[in-house]
């Protein structure tokens, strides 16, 4: 047989122990990448086992314990093998699209990047009455990270809401009718609802022939040879794709009797939260939830995936409001690991206060602590009138030296900003004590969008002791 240098598993969350095998044994060496809490393999067909679950096998006279009850061949080489953490978190363009995920899922580990973009308080909520008002509610939707729809009219029958499925038909119309370009997703919690989106967009095309040619191009859209059009899927297979927009129907609710059953369907089983967690991080713009509850309707909160699912709804709802105290009380609750995780670490620091007190004086709104994960901007500058920032700033307090890898600090942290459309400043602590008026006047020449060299850069006669100069990225597009 062929071997191999080096193969690599990706995905490996979905790869059975068993079918890794083969290559395994084909190759030097093995890189195993996925990620532990996104969906194991679909066991629906396999029959179920009555023996134990685990069984002892001798290899060259070692006894070697095999658990059987692994859901996959990434379980089984995270136990065996050395691993490393992929922190940093790219897709989502808002904080907020991840943040339930990384507090209720990862710990608070991972590392995403601070919104330009002020929250808006005390937004109107989203009330949906008629099926109609998804024309009327897009805008709504593209301008927030999270929407919530609440849709009063919504019933569970058969295990399908018509009335949301009716309902995310005229958004996607009114969307693709704006020629706004972004791609869409549409996420069913179930086979059955999967069908019925599906059908209302069949049906609403058969009465509008425009929107039937522009649905038929977006079935079919691709880019750079890759398809990025539009999809319809349940929780089950939407793993591995992203859309600038995902549209996710609840589906659950009450019935013409006012009842409503506690039973999420695989969102109830062993895992359940596991297939959430894939739904909650597939949008890289905005995430719409329409829904036919609110959070506190689902009672069998002792069960993980009901649970999660919850918790989600109520940050959801809170973060489409605008109200920012709850859905940070939400997250704070989810994992007593992550409130510790997510909380700034350089809070209380003397120059980063200092820094904010002289910039205020001279006219300018400046923030603390900005972003919602270990990685944040120590301050971030704005006019008084403006919600977006202009400036952001990093200053090497304690948390900043508390990553030793300095890739990370120097190259790593700045492109990554200047990809989200930041300009920053990183402040040193020596230059602030040395020479404040200095600093202050280099960070105002950068609000006011004046440009300078970067040997001009710093007070300082010894340079070299400065890894990154204080000085303005390209302005981006």
């Amino acid at each position: 047989p062929d071997l191999f240098d080096v193969v690599i598993f990706d995905e490996a969350s979905q790869i059975p122990l068993e079918e890794s095998i083969p290559a395994i044994y084909r190759s030097h060496q093995a890189i195993v990448v996925g990620d532990e809490m996104q969906l194991p393999p679909t066991t629906f067909f396999a029959s179920a086992r009555t023996e134990d679950e685990s069984v002892v096998v001798e290899e060259e006279g070692e006894r070697i314990e095999v658990d059987l009850d692994s859901d996959s061949f990434l379980t089984q080489s995270a136990q065996n093998l050395p691993s490393t953490l992929l922190a940093w978190h790219y897709r989502s363009r808002y904080e907020s699209l991840i943040s339930f995920s990384n507090a209720a899922f990862y710990s608070g580990n991972l590392y995403t990047i601070p919104d330009r973009q002020r929250a808006i308080a005390d937004r109107p909520e989203l009330i949906v009455t008629e099926n109609e008002q998804g024309a009327t509610n897009v805008d709504a939707l593209l301008a927030r990270s999270i929407s919530f729809h609440f849709m009063e009219n919504g019933l569970y029958e058969e295990r399908r809401n018509t009335n949301e499925a009716a309902y995310i038909a005229q958004l996607v119309r009114n969307i693709l009718q704006r020629d706004t370009k972004l791609s869409i997703g549409l996420v069913a919690f179930s086979e059955a609802q999967q069908g019925e989106l599906e059908s209302a967009l069949s049906q609403l095309a058969e009465d509008d022939a425009t929107f039937a040619a522009l649905l038929e191009s977006e079935y079919v859209r691709e880019e750079n040879d890759v398809f990025c059009g539009l999809f319809v899927k349940n929780l089950e297979n939407v793993q591995g794709d992203e859309r600038d927009i995902i549209i996710m129907s609840v589906c659950y609710g009450h019935d013409t009797n006012g009842r409503m059953l506690m039973n999420f369907g695989p969102i109830n089983q062993r895992g359940g939260e596991k297939r959430l967690n894939v739904i909650f991080s597939r949008a890289k713009h905005h995430m719409a939830i329409i829904s036919s509850i609110r959070h506190h309707d689902i009672t069998n909160d002792y069960n993980d995936g009901a649970n999660s699912l919850k918790n989600f709804l109520h940050y959801a709802e809170a973060v489409s409001k605008g109200d920012e105290g709850t859905a940070r009380r939400v997250l704070e609750n989810l994992n007593p690991l992550s409130r510790k995780a997510l909380a700034p670490l350089s809070k209380g620091d003397a120059v980063v206060e200092k820094l904010a007190e002289a910039l205020r004086e001279r006219g300018y709104a400046v923030d603390l602590n900005v972003g919602q994960s270990k990685f944040r901007c120590d301050l971030a500058v704005r006019s008084n009138s403006d919600s977006l920032y202009q400036l952001g700033i990093l200053i090497d307090t304690d948390g900043h030296y508390a990553n030793p890898n300095l890739l990370d600090r120097y190259l790593m942290q700045p492109s990554i900003l200047r990809a989200f459309g930041w300009r920053f400043a990183l402040v040193l602590t020596k230059d602030w004590y040395h020479a404040p008026d200095d600093v202050l006047g280099r960070i105002e020449k950068m609000l006011r969008g004046e440009e300078f060299t970067n040997e001009a850069a710093l007070p300082d006669d010894e340079p070299e002791e400065a890894p990154v100069p204080i000085t303005p990225p390209p302005t981006l597009p």
